[in-house]
Formats: structure tokens, C-alpha cells, sequence
């Protein structure tokens, strides 16, 4: 093939996580091009390419029939996890709010079989964790993206357990270990987004980041 689906910086972080496969599912699929990438590099064999909205979905297909690809592609139009017609070893999960991943992880947690998961959201990436933790997975891998003008952290998980404390669900047990590329400017984007709430989970929030954001600029590898 003479090249490969262009991929955003958080897109192609998102397939570098993904492990190689003989089926794999994108739920919320959307426009497709990280199935597509999937897909073309050899890295899965077949996709379940799936959204809940069917026109979102018809754009996916019309991107991987362009590369013909419908054959190694399954396109389901649903809700969740349930669409999966078959068992995934892998399973990407983003673009969504934190509490969506949450619910559709633990609404379908008889069909995760064990499934490696990749996962990303624009918001609430505490309840992800939770959710995780509930789920017996434990996160393996947390990356940081920019892309189109803010901050995604993207993760891999794995069956295993893991307690995670609630400081480490907010900021990330991975991150904080690892202090991974864009960590410090990560951390900084946070700290003004957190500055204006006014619940005392966001206080706390607040403390926490501003707590780590020094750790970092005083001795940390970023």
C-alpha cells in the first residue's frame, strides 16, 4: 500500500499502545482512521469498527473501503461493548468523557474476556482508573499527547491488581512515576484548569497537582 492513514499526535499514540492482534475493536470509532491505521500496518488482522452513531460510522466505512479494507473490518452501529460480535484481544476506547468510558467499561465487563485496553478521555480520567481498579486491570503504561491545542493522557492496561490511592487515581500512578514527555506542561494546564473550581475535591485536586507540579521542577527526569 503506498501509504498509511495520517494520524494525530494522541491517534498515533493511541496505535503505538495498541498490541499487535488478530482481532481488535475501536469503540467509537467515529471516523475510523485509527481502525484504518490498524488495519493497514498489519498490527490487527481484522477490526470491530463501532459508534453509536450511524452516520459517524459511515464515515469510517467509507475511509476503510477507499483503502480496501472492508474485508478485515466488522462495522457495528450500537452502544458499548455490546456490539462486539465477536471476542477482542485488544480494545481502544476514546474520545470520550471519563464517566462514558467508565460506564461502557463496566457495563460490558462480560465481553472485556481479558482484552488489553487503550484508552483516552477528554475529561475525568479519575473515574477511568476506578473503574479499572473495579474491573481487576491494572494500568500498565500512561503517555501524554498534545493535540489540537490541549493535553490527553492516554493508557494501557492489563488483567492484574492493583490498589491505587486517590491521589494516584487523580493524577496517574504511571505518570507520576515515570514523569513521561509533556508531564511538567501537562501538569501546569491542569493546575489553571483546576484553580477555578470550588468543590473541595477540587481544592484537593489543586493541592495535589500543585504538589506534584514542584516535585517535578525540583529533580524530576522531564
Amino acid at each position: 500500500m503506498a501509504h498509511t492513514t495520517n494520524l494525530d499526535d494522541r491517534l498515533f499514540r493511541a496505535a503505538a499502545l495498541f498490541p499487535a492482534c488478530a482481532y481488535g475493536a475501536d469503540i467509537g470509532a467515529d471516523h475510523g482512521r485509527l481502525s484504518c491505521f490498524l488495519l493497514e500496518t498489519g498490527k490487527c488482522q481484522r477490526m470491530c469498527v463501532a459508534d453509536i452513531s450511524a452516520p459517524s460510522l459511515a464515515k469510517a466505512r467509507t475511509l476503510i473501503a477507499e483503502r480496501g479494507l472492508s474485508d478485515r473490518a466488522d462495522f457495528c452501529v450500537g452502544d458499548g461493548l455490546s456490539v462486539l460480535p465477536r471476542p477482542a484481544q485488544a480494545i481502544a476506547i476514546l474520545g470520550m468523557g471519563g464517566r462514558t468510558v467508565s460506564h461502557i467499561l463496566l457495563d460490558g465487563k462480560d465481553q472485556l474476556r481479558g482484552a488489553a485496553l487503550i484508552l483516552s478521555a477528554h475529561t475525568e480520567m479519575m473515574e477511568v482508573r476506578k473503574a479499572l481498579a473495579k474491573l481487576g486491570y491494572r494500568i500498565e503504561k500512561e503517555e501524554i499527547s498534545r493535540a489540537a491545542g490541549r493535553f490527553y493522557v492516554l493508557l494501557y492496561a492489563a488483567p492484574g491488581l492493583e490498589a491505587l490511592t486517590e491521589k494516584q487515581e487523580m493524577l496517574g500512578p504511571r505518570l507520576m512515576e515515570t514523569n513521561p514527555e509533556h508531564y511538567r506542561d501537562y501538569l501546569a494546564w491542569r493546575i489553571q484548569l483546576a484553580a477555578v473550581k470550588r468543590s473541595e475535591e477540587g481544592k484537593k485536586e489543586l493541592f495535589w497537582l500543585k504538589e506534584e507540579y514542584s516535585r517535578v521542577c525540583n529533580g524530576s527526569n522531564d
